[in-house]
């Protein structure tokens, strides 16, 4: 099948990635992908697939193909009114609960193409706020990046942290930082331990404890960054699947988590994370203190994440988006 992706970038975060994944399983499953993207448009993940560089996304601009999935609100209109090929709508996150104008987004879902979710959260909200059934598309993990590696701690003695810092400034409003920054705050006397943060927008944070910054613009960087860690910690209010935690886990991580929707697909309380309320940072302190403290707990849960990511791979996932698109043929 020759499928078309048309994004406006691929940049830093989670649906860029879903994209530069999906669209290489694609490739490697013997289809002819093309991603179609403006000049201006960032791109940090390195694509197998045919990549067209236009001035604008226009339906002049959107080649000819058997299916075309754009998966962002700004890019259905160009792929609907091309007339180039069946529009399925890739929905990574129900846009109008964060973009400035929500009613044009909604209405990109009220076209009249099949949708595609990726979690059974994010199909029960598509449900609720548009009347439309989706068909659930899991995302994956690359395990042949996201391993064990060897802990950090293992050198200084000290348990290490890793958490992604997102910037509400950048638009990030939902990703729970002020709970993470009043967690540690509450930690920084009770157990001893190091503090590792990723700011993928390089935005400047007051953290209560010293802390390593880091930049990262590859797989391999985050994979390291996930597996030298003893806990990853991930505190969104809402995600329509939430992959890191998924990631550490592969990672051989252990992971405490919030119940942020999307992730529900994966995570197993007390058995593969620790899961907490979102907004809670009395018990999300509880959560990382309680698995800094048992070691046995905490390699415990690591095992048992990283033996269930196993199977959750983005061919698994280019498999489920195949099966979907022939079923529509």
């Amino acid at each position: 099948m020759k499928i078309v992706f048309p994004v406006l970038s691929l940049e830093m975060g989670g649906g860029a990635r879903f994209i530069y994944h999906l669209a290489n399983a694609l490739q490697d499953k013997g289809h002819d992908v093309e991603v179609v993207m403006p000049q201006k448009g960032a791109q940090v993940w390195p694509l197998r697939t045919k990549l067209r560089r236009v001035n604008e996304l226009t339906p002049s601009s959107i080649p000819s193909a058997d299916f075309i999935l754009p998966n962002f609100y700004l890019t259905v209109k160009p792929a609907w009114e091309s007339q180039k090929g069946r529009v399925v709508r890739l929905s990574l996150g129900y846009e109008p609960l964060w973009v400035p104008d929500p009613e044009t987004a909604k209405q990109t879902y009220l076209i009249g193409a099949p949708i595609m979710s990726i979690s059974q959260w994010h199909r029960q909200l598509l449900l609720k706020e548009t009347g439309l059934e989706s068909t659930v598309i899991n995302a994956g993990v690359d395990t042949l990046t996201f391993h064990p590696y060897p802990k950090r701690s293992t050198a200084t003695g000290r348990k290490n942290i890793f958490y992604i810092m997102r910037d509400p400034a950048s638009g990030y409003t939902w990703k729970g930082g002020p709970e993470f920054l009043k967690a540690v705050n509450a930690l920084k006397n009770q157990v001893d331990f190091d503090l590792t943060v990723s700011i993928p927008e390089n935005a400047y944070f007051a953290f209560p404890v010293p802390c390593q910054i880091k930049t990262t613009t590859s797989d391999l960087e985050m994979a390291q960054l996930y597996a030298q860690a003893d806990l990853f910690v991930y505190t969104s209010y809402f995600e329509a699947f939430g992959l890191p935690p998924l990631e550490a886990m592969a990672c051989g991580t252990a992971v405490v988590t919030t119940d942020c929707g999307g992730n529900r697909d994966y995570v197993i309380n007390g058995e593969n994370c620790l899961l907490v309320p979102p907004s809670d940072f009395e018990q999300l302190s509880s959560a990382i203190y309680r698995l800094l403290r048992s070691d046995a707990e905490r390699q415990r849960i690591a095992s048992a994440g990283q033996a269930f990511a196993q199977s959750w791979t983005w061919q698994r996932t280019a498999d489920q988006v195949e099966a979907f698109l022939l079923s529509l043929k």
